[in-house]
């Protein structure tokens, strides 16, 4: 930047002393002139006025300034001019030059924000299937919560029903075993009562046999005696009717006692169909509570894989938010770099050119 105050006046002044001395006013000069101030690209414009006025208009020459002198210095002038118009033939170039760079780097830099503007777009469209991805996965999270829920339902479910059958069961047991040990304390009674019946029949039987034998021994004993015995024949008949009647009498018993015997047996038989439905009836329910264990344990099986479907979504649903994240990051530095190279091109649009006087 030039020291402020340097003005067009100060720059011809300057340039007309170095002229009146025989000194070629060049930026340099003219500079060293003011002191060293000013910048060239600010006396170079106004260097370049003073000259264009001055180079039609030469100076009269002064009364007493020989010919010479005054040609010299025409010649010195139109060196200065050559000088000059060589320098700003150089500087046209460099400036045309430095045009052409700058449009092929302002070229650059539009190729580079077309990239950025299809990246940032790229970016957007990836951005909203991300989100759509994300959308789903939430959906689908849901209709897992949802089926997950279901089944922890169904499962509590399950378990009622399978306590409920376990306590059925453990009543049925309990009605089987009392049936149990009512039918074997029957038994034995049974087996006790026949045993003891059977005994007293067998007692009574043998007493009867022996009374049987008795009689008979007396019968013969009676028949070899019967001259000796006519008198007695009538009431051995009456014994032996008697003993008939009683002999009748425990056949009579007998058949009792083998009826009692035959509904004691109908007795256990049915009882044993009693303890072959309540068995049948035991084995049924093992076989749904079996069921019922089985289907808790797919129940169960299936919630693990709901729940771990569940985790897996989640993890998913995790990732596509870190993903989008990184890619909104993404983007923003890509705006960022993008607004840079915008900021970048609007300050080479509006920079002027640079332009140096080279001294002679």
């Amino acid at each position: 930047m030039a020291r402020a105050g340097i003005l067009y006046s100060h720059v011809a002044a300057a340039a007309a002393g170095l002229a009146a001395d025989n000194k070629n006013p060049t930026v340099d000069t003219v500079r060293e002139a003011l002191g060293g101030t000013g910048s060239k690209s600010t006396i170079a414009p106004m260097l370049k006025r003073w000259k264009e006025e001055h180079q039609q208009t030469p100076s009269p020459a002064g009364p007493g300034v020989p010919p010479g002198l005054l040609q010299a210095v025409k010649g010195v002038y139109e060196s200065i001019k050559t000088d000059f118009q060589q320098d700003l033939d150089v500087e046209k170039l460099a400036h045309a030059a430095g045009q052409r760079q700058l449009a092929d780097e302002l070229e650059k830099s539009r190729l580079q924000q077309a990239a950025l503007e299809q990246r940032v777009n790229t970016l957007d469209s990836e951005l909203a299937s991300a989100n759509t991805t994300i959308a789903h996965m939430h959906q689908a999270n849901h209709l897992l919560t949802v089926d997950l829920a279901g089944a922890r339902s169904e499962q509590a479910g399950l378990q009622q029903r399978l306590s409920d059958r376990a306590a059925e069961v453990a009543a049925l047991n309990a009605q089987l075993t009392q049936a149990r040990a009512q039918f074997d304390h029957y038994h034995e009674a049974s087996a006790t009562q026949r045993a003891e019946e059977r005994q007293g029949f067998e007692q009574r039987a043998a007493l009867v046999e022996r009374e049987l034998v008795t009689l008979r021994q007396q019968l013969l004993h009676h028949k070899g005696q019967a001259s000796q015995f006519a008198g007695q024949l009538s009431q051995a008949g009456s014994e032996n009717a008697r003993l008939h009647q009683a002999a009748e009498a425990a056949q009579g018993d007998a058949a009792r006692e083998r009826s009692a015997a035959e509904r004691t047996a109908f007795q256990a038989s049915a009882l044993s169909a009693q303890l072959d439905k309540l068995q049948a009836r035991h084995d049924a329910m093992q076989v749904q509570v079996n069921e019922s264990k089985i289907a808790l344990a797919v129940r169960a099986r299936e919630s693990e894989i709901m729940a771990s479907r569940l985790a897996q979504a989640d993890s998913e649903a995790h990732a596509g938010a870190q993903e989008k994240q990184a890619l909104m990051r993404a983007v923003t530095v890509l705006e960022t770099e993008l607004r840079q190279e915008r900021e970048l091109a609007r300050q080479r649009d509006l920079a002027p050119p640079a332009s140096s006087q080279p001294g002679p």
